[in-house]
């Protein structure tokens, strides 16, 4: 069974990863599509993510066990903030990871996934597969593979990156049991 805490965990990772160059390879479009990641112990994560060009920003909604969670990343500043319909009116920010911790290496390697080509960069311990527009298909490492499916390059409405008005937020405790060290690369879409 998975714990709240173990899917706030995946769902932190999912988030904080991103491949970085010289210049970071952020999506040059708006998107929405289907992320699912799996963690290698068979425990599957799905959520709806969506992401503005213009506003540098991902948004994430899931549901597990009956839990409805949601995050909002700023990619530059590295900030996201996720809140769950176990926590009402709470949210945490969870640490911030600057552009500058990121390595990333362009293979110049392509392939094809769902139609779609796309070129492998190594980030630190995971591989990423970025379309030319920069956005993830698969990223993969130690212990996990994601694939982001049904991709829809469409205008996204900037409400959906705004954090609830009615949510105190709160800075995630340093040393969370269970939490560790996460790092860039070791987890997924960007």
């Amino acid at each position: 069974m998975i714990r709240p805490m173990s899917i706030l965990m995946m769902v932190a990772a999912l988030a904080l990863s991103l491949p970085a160059a010289a210049e970071q390879p952020y999506p040059k479009v708006d998107f929405s599509g289907d992320w699912v990641l799996e963690d290698g112990t068979g425990t599957q994560v799905r959520a709806k993510m969506r992401y503005s060009a213009s506003l540098k920003k991902m948004r994430l909604d899931m549901t597990q066990m009956g839990m409805e969670m949601s995050s909002v990343r700023s990619m530059p500043e590295g900030d996201m903030i996720m809140w769950s319909s176990q926590m009402p009116g709470m949210a945490m920010r969870l640490p911030s990871i600057r552009d500058d911790s990121f390595h990333a290496t362009d293979t110049g390697t392509s392939r094809a996934i769902d139609g779609e080509t796309c070129t492998i960069w190594l980030v630190q311990t995971a591989r990423a597969c970025l379309t030319d527009d920069n956005i993830p298909l698969e990223v993969s490492g130690e212990g996990f593979f994601s694939r982001l499916t049904n991709i829809e390059r469409v205008a996204q409405d900037p409400a959906h990156f705004e954090i609830p008005a009615n949510l105190t937020v709160m800075d995630m405790p340093a040393n969370l049991p269970g939490m560790g060290e996460m790092k860039p690369g070791g987890g997924l879409p960007f």
